[in-house]
C-alpha cells in the first residue's frame, strides 16, 4: 500500500496523486489517499475540499490507523514489549499493525530526484511532486484516471462544441488567493501583462486564425484589462459549470498560454496533441526557494514571467 497526503487545490490534488500512482504501479500495490488536510485546514481559502471525485481516479481512502502507522506511532514502553512478543509468538498481524512505521516519505527537493521511486511499499508520501518526471512511467494509465467522470452539462457543451469547431487557444490568468494571499503574491506572484503580450503574439504566430478562450478566476476583472486583438471571448462560467470544467475547455484548446497554476498546467496537459504549443512563465515563482526548473516539461515554451 502507498499512501499520498493530498493539499491544496485540485492541480496540487492531481501531482500527488499521480506521484502516488507512480510508485503504487512501481511496488505493484494499491494506492490510498489521505485527505485529513482539509479537516485540519477547513478555512484555507479555495482550497479546503477534497476534488478529485471530478474524476475517474481509483478513491480508496486511507483510515486513521493506517495513516498514523506509516507517520509513525509514539509507542510506550508496554506497547514496543507487546509488539515483541506478538512476533515472538508469530501474531503477525497484531505486529505489522503495531509495529514501527513503514516509511513517512518528505521529498528533499522540489525538483524531480530518482530515488523517489526507490521508495517501498508501506510508504506515506507528504509533498507537492510537482513535476511530469514523477509520474512519467504511468503517463498512459493516468490520462485514464484524470478523464471526466461525469459528462458534462448542455451549457458546458455548448462551449465545448465552440472550441472544438475551430482553432482555439486557451489563456489563463490566475488571480484570487493570489493577490489577496500576503504570502502567496509575495512568493508566487501574478504575472503581468507583458506576459501575455508576449504569449498572444507567439499563439498567433503558431496559429493566425485561432480564437483565443480566456480564462480565469476574476474574469471581470481581466476583461477589464486584458483587450487582445482578433477574435477572442471571455469564458464566464454560470450554473451548472463546475470549476473543473475550465479544465476540460482549456484542455479541448489547440494550444494554450498558461498562468503560474497547476490548474493550468493539468489542462495543458492533459491535451494530447504532439503538435500543440504551451508557453508557460519562467520563472514560475517570484521569490519562492523551490528548485522549479522540472516543473515545466520540456516540450513547453518558456517565456519570461514578468509580474505584475
Amino acid at each position: 500500500m502507498i499512501i499520498t497526503r493530498l493539499t491544496g487545490g485540485l492541480g496540487n490534488q492531481m501531482f500527488q496523486y499521480a506521484a502516488g500512482l507512480a510508485l503504487a504501479e512501481a511496488r505493484r500495490t494499491v494506492l490510498k489517499l489521505d485527505v485529513s488536510w482539509f479537516r485540519e485546514y477547513a478555512d484555507f481559502e479555495g482550497h479546503n475540499r477534497y476534488a478529485l471525485s471530478c474524476f475517474n481516479v481509483t478513491e480508496q481512502f486511507a483510515d486513521e490507523e493506517e495513516v498514523a502507522r506509516a507517520r509513525g506511532l509514539a509507542l510506550t514502553t508496554t506497547e514496543r514489549w507487546s509488539v515483541a512478543v506478538a512476533r515472538a509468538l508469530r501474531f503477525h498481524r497484531y505486529a505489522r499493525r503495531h509495529g514501527p512505521a513503514a516509511n513517512f516519505h518528505r521529498p528533499p527537493t522540489f525538483a524531480f530526484y530518482p530515488e523517489f521511486f526507490a521508495q517501498p511499499d508501506g510508504t506515506c508520501l507528504d509533498g507537492m511532486f510537482q513535476s511530469e518526471k514523477f509520474f512519467a512511467p504511468v503517463s498512459d494509465l493516468l490520462r485514464l484516471h484524470f478523464s471526466f467522470r461525469y459528462p458534462p452539462q448542455p451549457e458546458v457543451e455548448a462551449v465545448a462544441a465552440r472550441i472544438r469547431s475551430g482553432p482555439s487557444a486557451a489563456v489563463h490568468f490566475r488571480r484570487g488567493d493570489y493577490t489577496r494571499n500576503p504570502r502567496f503574491a509575495a512568493e508566487i506572484g501574478v504575472l503581468g501583462p507583458d506576459y501575455y503580450a508576449q504569449a498572444v503574439r507567439a499563439l498567433r504566430a503558431k496559429s493566425p486564425a485561432a480564437k483565443l478562450y480566456i480564462f480565469s478566476d476574476d474574469i471581470e476583472a481581466v476583461a477589464q484589462e486584458f483587450r487582445p486583438e482578433g477574435p477572442h471571448e471571455f469564458v464566464r462560467c454560470v450554473r451548472p459549470w463546475h470549476a473543473f470544467d475550465k479544465i476540460r475547455f482549456m484542455s479541448l484548446c489547440d494550444h494554450l498560454a498558461i498562468a503560474n497554476s497547476t490548474f493550468s498546467w493539468w489542462a495543458a496537459w492533459l491535451n494530447p496533441s504532439p503538435d500543440k504549443l504551451v508557453l508557460a512563465p519562467d520563472p514560475w515563482f517570484a521569490r519562492s526557494p523551490h528548485d522549479s526548473r522540472d516543473l515545466v516539461p520540456a516540450g513547453w515554451t518558456r517565456l519570461p514571467a514578468l509580474r505584475s
